[in-house]
């Protein structure tokens, strides 16, 4: 009887163990790119890649692909027509704001989950509370002239801010959000089309997938991807910035050959 007993009893635990790995399953998630290394040289004019993975969901399930750039502190400027002529009234200066951010996502988010479950999975370029301060001109020319600085502390923006900001973003290209974008099979493999346009930003990306299900995300995978210049444009890059002087003296001495060059050519025709 105590044999019996003990084996009903193993059974019984692993009935339960077998039950728990049958619900745990769904939530294992498998993610890559076809390519994690981007050069950027002088001939670069944007490039396709694939994100692709596999997920152990059930019918209902959705997806979410966000590629994140960067954190840069972006400007963002206002102006208004005075005496004819459009001049900058304002300058905002948004700190550690994604310099590139591209969702893709099986569904429309608002279908996919409420507000406050997307800002608790970090949805969004806007999710995590970016912060602004006032900025001003260096050199107080009042024309966009000079360098922006920082002035005041910082603040949350308004929702007339943020917007302004996703719809610059927006038009340059570097923020996009592209629902029904997700291919799947049998709920189990994913892939989708990341195009990375000819002003994507360098630096290291972070690349996330998350699988929500029943407007909660149960998984998460992350991984990494690298963008950078490469060639004579990084030479240059590198060139101008750790040497600006020299780089500068080099800018006009070739501008003042070039300039006497075609004098003489004209000259000779």
């Amino acid at each position: 009887m105590i044999r019996l007993g003990a084996i009903l009893t193993s059974a019984f635990v692993a009935l339960i163990l077998h039950a728990q790995t049958t619900q745990a399953a769904p939530t294992r998630l498998v993610a890559d790119l076809s390519d994690s290394h981007v050069d950027i040289t002088s001939s670069y004019h944007g490039t396709d890649l694939i994100l692709f993975g596999a997920y152990e969901g059930v019918p209902g399930d959705d997806l979410v692909l966000i590629v994140e750039g960067p954190a840069n502190n972006i400007l963002q400027r206002r102006k208004e027509k005075k005496a004819g002529i459009w001049v900058n009234v304002e300058t905002l200066i948004w700190q550690e704001a994604p310099s590139f951010y591209h969702m893709f996502a099986t569904d429309d988010l608002a279908v996919i989950a409420d507000a406050a479950a997307l800002r608790a999975a970090n949805v969004g370029p806007l999710a995590g509370g970016l912060m602004l301060v006032a900025g001003k001109t260096d050199g107080g020319n009042g024309h966009g002239g000079g360098d922006p600085v920082r002035a005041g502390t910082a603040q949350a923006g308004t929702e007339a801010q943020q917007a302004g900001l996703s719809r610059n973003m927006n038009n340059n290209g570097l923020w996009r959000l592209q629902p029904a974008q997700i291919s799947t099979q049998q709920d189990m493999l994913f892939r989708a089309k990341l195009s990375l346009p000819s002003n994507v930003p360098t630096g290291d990306y972070l690349v996330r997938v998350l699988h929500f299900r029943d407007g909660v995300a149960i998984s998460e995978k992350t991984t990494d991807m690298n963008i950078k210049k490469a060639g004579l444009s990084a030479l240059i890059y590198r060139f101008a910035h750790e040497y600006s002087a020299f780089y500068g003296l080099f800018a006009i001495a070739f501008a003042v050959a070039s300039g006497w060059l075609a004098a003489v050519a004209f000259r000779r025709g």
